[in-house]
C-alpha cells in the first residue's frame, strides 16, 4: 500500500527517520538491512525524493522502537519523548542492575525536585 504524500511531507517524514535513526545510533546500511529494503530506497526516503508505504514505515518504526504514527503525524513534538525513552534505554541495557536502581532513583530525586518547583510558580 504506497500512502500519498506532498513533497512536504515526504520531506518532513524523511527527516523524522533520519532523525530516529541517528538517535539510535544506526547507519543507513543497518536500518534498511533490518527494514529489509534496499540502503540506497532508505537513502531516498530520508532525502524525501522517494515516498514509503504503510509496510515499509511499520518496519521502520519496529526496527527504531517507535510508532508508525511518529513518522506520519502532522508534528514530532509529541513524540520527543520517545526518542528520549529508546536513548535512556538503550544507555541502561550496559548497565548492571545496582546501576539502573541507583539511576531509577537519582531520576525519582529530579523528577520530585522539578515538580516542587513547577507547584511554585503556580
Amino acid at each position: 500500500m504506497q500512502l500519498k504524500f506532498t513533497q512536504e511531507e515526504m520531506t518532513q517524514i524523511g527527516h523524522r527517520i533520519q532523525n530516529a535513526r541517528v538517535a539510535s545510533k544506526l547507519t543507513q546500511a543497518q536500518l534498511a538491512e533490518r527494514c529489509e529494503c534496499s540502503e540506497k530506497h532508505l537513502g531516498d526516503i530520508e532525502r524525501g525524493v522517494a515516498s514509503v508505504s504503510f509496510p515499509l514505515v511499520v518496519r521502520i518504526g519496529k526496527a527504531l522502537n517507535t510508532g508508525v504514527d511518529y513518522y506520519l503525524a502532522e508534528s514530532s513534538d509529541y513524540y520527543a519523548d520517545i526518542l528520549i525513552d529508546v536513548e535512556l534505554s538503550e544507555t541502561l541495557r550496559g548497565c548492571d542492575k545496582e546501576t539502573r536502581m541507583l539511576i531509577r532513583d537519582t531520576a525519582k530525586r529530579i523528577a520530585e525536585y522539578d515538580k516542587r518547583i513547577r507547584n511554585l510558580k503556580k
